[in-house]
């Protein structure tokens, strides 16, 4: 009662101002960040001011409906406490905090997913925490890195059913990995471990810091043509993809940056760049290609496929020079049938036995 009393008085009309709606609070906490996204109906003027204990936010001449208003309380392991209070026409947002995080933060226009303005703060934490984590010798486990598509802020495609593509591909990923860290002398590494983005090139990033020797992306996306469906499995094209579905894809995936929150495109990332450079060796074209066709011949033998043969696009998590990688669209979220398929336990089942017999297939016959 006290806090609905607080409400009332924090969403007093004013009349005659044109004062902007603040339309929805989203967060996510990922293993190195907390993200806030504030959306916003229109551009506002924000000041941030950050402590040891405390990071006060304060969004100016703006509005809050009561659902929104119930969306603002959140805590999580960095987060500890929020408060809010209306200072004239602005709102003061206050997150109290377990320590002090570095802060990045900035403003995204509406784009083709997302018709909002949106606020972005990440809360990161500081480097000791991260390189805590000991690994194992890459001498004595062969290692997958699974990366499930999408995440947090980034849907990815949107079924019939409102399925998102994020669930559905770190669903599949977190069983694929238990099953490959069930069996002896090999390790699964996931890219993203829960509803959380992760940029692209720090997926490829992840899979060099772990020294794998396999990389596998993890997709169930969507094409204007609803009657697509079945799996298809991609490698690297530095010429970028020739059929129609292959380049609605890699325009898709490629752009998830944008969708995931991220201020500079990947294009323009210099790791990536240097990863480009990298790439003209060619080193392990031959082995992504075989891996690939492992992957969908135990694929056909679960349910149809959209292409009988290893597919090639320019897609940014591919592009590791020296880790065998592929990109797996599990079938198409689109259609609706195979929506369904995606949905149904005893089908992810299936899918996720299918890859992981064609991994080990490639496995028994690979040598780094």
């Amino acid at each position: 009662m006290f806090r609905f009393l607080i409400f009332l008085l924090l969403i007093q009309p004013v009349f005659g101002s044109e004062r902007i709606g603040i339309e929805d609070f989203r967060f996510w906490d990922a293993p190195d960040h907390t993200r806030i996204v504030i959306d916003l109906e229109k551009p506002a003027r924000y000041q941030l001011d950050k402590g040891d204990q405390k990071i006060i936010l304060d969004i100016e001449n703006t509005v809050v409906d009561r659902d929104t208003y119930q969306k603002i309380f959140y805590n999580d392991q960095r987060i500890k406490k929020t408060q809010i209070r209306r200072i004239k026409n602005n709102y003061e947002l206050t997150y109290f905090v377990s320590k002090k995080y570095k802060l990045n933060h900035f403003t995204l226009p509406p784009n083709a997913k997302y018709k909002m303005h949106r606020l972005v703060i990440d809360l990161y934490d500081t480097e000791d925490k991260v390189v805590k984590k000991v690994k194992p010798k890459k001498s004595s486990l062969f290692t997958v890195v699974i990366d499930a598509g999408h995440g947090g802020e980034d849907p990815g495609a949107i079924g019939y059913q409102k399925t998102l593509e994020k669930n559905i591909t770190l669903q599949i990923a977190r069983k694929l990995a238990k099953k490959i860290n069930q069996s002896p002398g090999m390790r699964a590494v996931l890219s993203r471990s829960g509803d959380y983005y992760v940029k692209l090139t720090s997926r490829v990033r992840k899979a060099q810091k772990s020294e794998a020797d396999m990389f596998i992306s993890i997709h169930a996306d969507s094409v204007k043509n609803r009657k697509a469906k079945g799996a298809s499995v991609y490698t690297l094209s530095e010429k970028g993809a020739k059929s129609k579905y292959a380049r609605q894809l890699e325009k898709s995936e490629n752009s998830s940056d944008i969708f995931g929150g991220e201020m500079i495109a990947s294009s323009n990332d210099k790791h990536l760049n240097k990863i480009l450079r990298d790439f003209s060796r060619k080193e392990k074209t031959l082995q992504s290609e075989l891996l690939a066709r492992s992957i969908l011949s135990q694929l056909s033998r679960v349910g149809p496929l959209h292409k009988k043969h290893p597919e090639r696009a320019n897609f940014v998590v591919l592009k590791s020079p020296r880790i065998p990688s592929v990109l797996v669209e599990t079938a198409f979220i689109s259609n609706q049938s195979d929506e369904k398929r995606l949905r149904n336990e005893k089908s992810q089942n299936q899918i996720v036995d299918a890859i992981f017999i064609g991994i080990l297939k490639f496995a028994n016959n690979y040598r780094r």
